[in-house]
């Protein structure tokens, strides 16, 4: 059977079947084990099998995904997990459509460069928030934090060091009656 995927839905808890529901409006049943070999948007040649669900007047005929689709028709996805291969003993997730940013080396790019301006408000804000919902600050506290996640932001990146040098002060003269250490009676 050809069939073209809209949505994916996996099972209610409890439930033995998620459906797959098909551009023309229908459903399929698939076991879950089955589910993360469809994507939303592909096209596939899949064996099914009907079966009746229920008793006398509550008697359905509901149609089944028997195994695993061929390779997809047509659609940008190859029918697995990620790299084609679907791991049985793995818990099945929802199929969001969701697809991560890899960036090579695993750093950020502007990683050692100077900093950006939204990467920079992202980390404050982000640093920032995070120290006022611990509940240990004040809200007159809020102008410091920012100052201080700015800073380290700056110091990790590397884009301005901040180095503070000692004020250098004359050492303090003794005072009258000072004996001094070459004067003391020990």
């Amino acid at each position: 059977m050809h069939i073209d995927v809209r949505y994916v839905n996996f099972p209610k808890p409890g439930a033995k079947y998620g459906s797959l529901r098909l551009q023309d409006g229908s459903y399929l049943m698939c076991p879950p084990d089955l589910l993360g070999y469809f994507r939303a948007g592909s096209s596939y040649d899949i064996a099914t099998k009907q079966q009746t669900w229920g008793q006398g007047q509550d008697a359905r005929t509901v149609v089944i995904v028997a195994a695993p689709p061929n390779q997809p028709v047509q659609g940008q996805h190859n029918g697995g997990a990620y790299g084609g291969v679907v791991n049985q003993n793995e818990a099945q997730r929802p199929n969001t459509g969701f697809q991560p940013r890899v960036v090579q080396g695993g750093r950020s790019p502007s990683y050692g460069q100077p900093a950006s301006g939204q990467d920079r408000h992202i980390f404050v804000t982000g640093v920032v928030g995070r120290a006022m919902g611990s509940g240990k600050f004040a809200a007159s506290e809020i102008g410091v934090l920012t100052q201080a996640a700015a800073d380290a932001y700056d110091r990790l990146i590397g884009a301005k060091p901040v180095v503070q040098q000692p004020v250098e002060q004359p050492p303090p003269e003794p005072e009258q009656g000072d004996p001094g250490p070459q004067d003391a009676p020990f």
